[in-house]
């Protein structure tokens, strides 16, 4: 739920995460859009997105129970209801059973009879022959098959737009769940139900939907008494924002649904007519990241940690960095539960503040007493210490999990990789499993830190003991990790200090995300522990002002310049829970 206004609801649809969907350039301008005027809910289809996916029952009458619940369970009287693709035949079910509650009906892109019932047999069987695929090769990492749903969906979608459904594919449903979606949707019929629809209705459709035909969308405004069609140029299933026919959507769905035009022109003035222009400076950031960071922010609610979490307190907002670490987590782990015969080294590339270190010790903190933690700095030791170190655990006799940082330190000298080559060629030590980690942050990527070490003695030898699936490029901390982040260290510090954050000022946030100062997990831990002692006995929320000492002269600085950029933002609260 973001934005605040008269409530509009959107009635679930395929495809769909709610928390993904924030960051998306394909639904992102939807969710800004819709909430500049109206609190906007949006909410996961069974099946999908951060729904459960364990579900037994697809049926449309569901998905319609399904709408009913979220709405009571809101306690919204009367709204906007939209529906998109399938949504709309729910919409329509819904407005016909709560006539009472519906103030208007917003359609785009839907269809009343599904394929299994309005198309030719010869495209019935090409539908099947799709779902039969659907259940092979969904979630795969394979580009010509994901490839074949972002062409039908999104056909105009630039390289970008195309890669993030691609992944959304992956990051949506299961295989199974995409397949009995599909197979429901063939089933949809409400067309006896479009002559009893009785609330005012607008009906969208791209002239060239590659998904639902275009006459299905004209068939469903003949259908509904009254009904106003709008044809829009395009062949988008989805209206991408940098399409012609986004800024008439959005026009004539605002006109139809009672937004003043004396408003309109109020909020472009004030706004400098969108979203994203409303955070342009801010203490010295970057328009891109003021502008991210708003709109991350104006979209949040809630978080739930347990969504970002990837081992222990360490968690990441960009679902692409947490998928890979997910990955690494678990062959660490794997490494000291499943017997192997495999090389149990790895190589982790990462820049400075990404929190690698504290990545590697929060999985060893997830082993509890399965293996010991053993951290070494080699910018910080000696060969005398290192040695010393390293004979310090081969003698212990016991499992390890040891990383080696900076392990491109000590460029001018050979003997770092000639102590370690012994214990890499080894996969356990007198029956001990153990695992080397061995991190750096030298060059701009993985390949050029890896060549660095390369032309040092020993260096392509230390390279050949680390499996090449066992390298990991850790992504910079963007505008979303610095915010989980940090709210991760709020609820940490609270807990260590005995005190409950449950709440954390959004303008907080929102200075965390554009201060440079707090690129690392270091930095932000010692932020959260400042600003949870400065809250009064007995609060629960982490306010603006607390983190700043008293005085601090960049409080107001940032306050004056932000207020007018991201007025919004201060005093509201992001609710937060593990």
């Amino acid at each position: 739920m973001t934005g605040d206004g008269p409530p509009l609801v959107r009635a679930a649809n395929w495809l769909s995460h709610v928390q993904f969907d924030l960051e998306s350039p394909v639904w992102r301008h939807w969710i800004e859009e819709f909430s500049r005027f109206h609190r906007y809910v949006r909410y996961d289809e069974r099946g999908c997105g951060l729904s459960d996916w364990i579900v037994d029952d697809f049926s449309f009458d569901a998905w319609v129970h399904d709408l009913e619940a979220v709405v009571d369970s809101l306690g919204v009287e009367r709204f906007v209801l939209m529906g998109l693709s399938q949504g709309g035949a729910v919409g329509i079910a819904y407005a016909v059973r709560h006539p009472e509650r519906v103030s208007h009906l917003v359609l785009y892109g839907t269809y009343a009879v599904g394929w299994a019932k309005g198309l030719p047999e010869e495209a019935v069987e090409e539908y099947r022959a799709q779902i039969q695929l659907t259940r092979m090769g969904w979630g795969r990492d394979n580009p010509a098959y994901r490839q074949m749903f972002t062409s039908q969906f999104i056909p105009e979608a630039t390289p970008e737009q195309a890669r993030w459904f691609n992944e959304l594919q992956r990051n949506s449903t299961s295989p199974e769940n995409a397949a009995q979606f599909q197979t429901e949707f063939g089933k949809i019929d409400v067309q006896d139900l479009l002559p009893q629809v009785r609330v005012p209705t607008i009906v969208f459709h791209a002239q060239g939907d590659k998904v639902v035909p275009f006459e299905a969308g004209r068939r469903v405004a003949a259908g509904i008494p009254g009904a106003r069609f709008v044809p829009l140029d395009g062949e988008n299933h989805i209206l991408l924002g940098d399409e012609p026919a986004w800024p008439r959507f959005l026009y004539e769905a605002r006109r139809f649904i009672g937004v003043k035009e004396e408003l309109l022109a109020e909020r472009r003035s004030a706004m400098g007519g969108s979203l994203a222009g409303r955070a342009t400076s801010a203490v010295g950031a970057e328009e891109k990241t003021a502008r991210e960071a708003y709109a991350v922010l104006s979209g949040l609610t809630a978080v739930s940690l347990s969504l970002y979490r990837v081992a222990g307190n360490y968690v990441r907002y960009d679902h692409v960095a947490r998928n890979l670490l997910k990955d690494a987590r678990q062959k660490i782990i794997a490494a000291f539960r499943v017997p192997s015969a495999k090389r149990e080294n790895y190589l982790f590339w990462a820049p400075p503040g990404s929190g690698k270190t504290y990545f590697v010790e929060e999985v060893a903190g997830s082993l509890g007493q399965v293996a010991q933690y053993r951290a070494l700095n080699l910018a910080e030791l000696t060969e005398t210490e290192f040695r010393v170190a390293l004979d310090e655990l081969v003698d212990q006799k016991a499992p390890f999990l040891c990383l080696i940082d900076e392990i491109d330190a000590k460029s001018d000298s050979s003997w770092p990789y000639e102590l370690l080559l012994p214990l890499f060629d080894s996969t356990s030590i007198e029956g001990a499993r153990r695992a080397f980690v061995v991190a750096g942050s030298s060059g701009t990527s993985l390949g050029e830190m890896k060549a660095r070490i390369g032309s040092r003695p020993k260096g392509s030898d230390l390279l050949s003991r680390i499996p090449s699936d066992n390298e990991y490029p850790i992504p910079a901390m963007g505008v979303g990790d610095r915010i989980v982040v940090a709210l991760s260290q709020f609820r940490l510090a609270g807990k260590r200090l005995g005190r409950d954050v449950g709440e954390v000022e959004k303008l907080g946030l929102y200075f965390i995300a554009l201060n440079p100062r707090f690129g690392s997990a270091r930095a932000l831990h010692e932020l959260a522990v400042r600003a949870v002692e400065r809250m009064p006995p007995g609060d629960d929320r982490v306010k603006y002002d607390n983190l700043f000492s008293p005085g601090d002269p960049e409080n107001k600085a940032f306050w004056g310049q932000s207020l007018p950029i991201a007025a919004d933002l201060s005093g509201t609260f992001l609710a937060l829970q593990d």
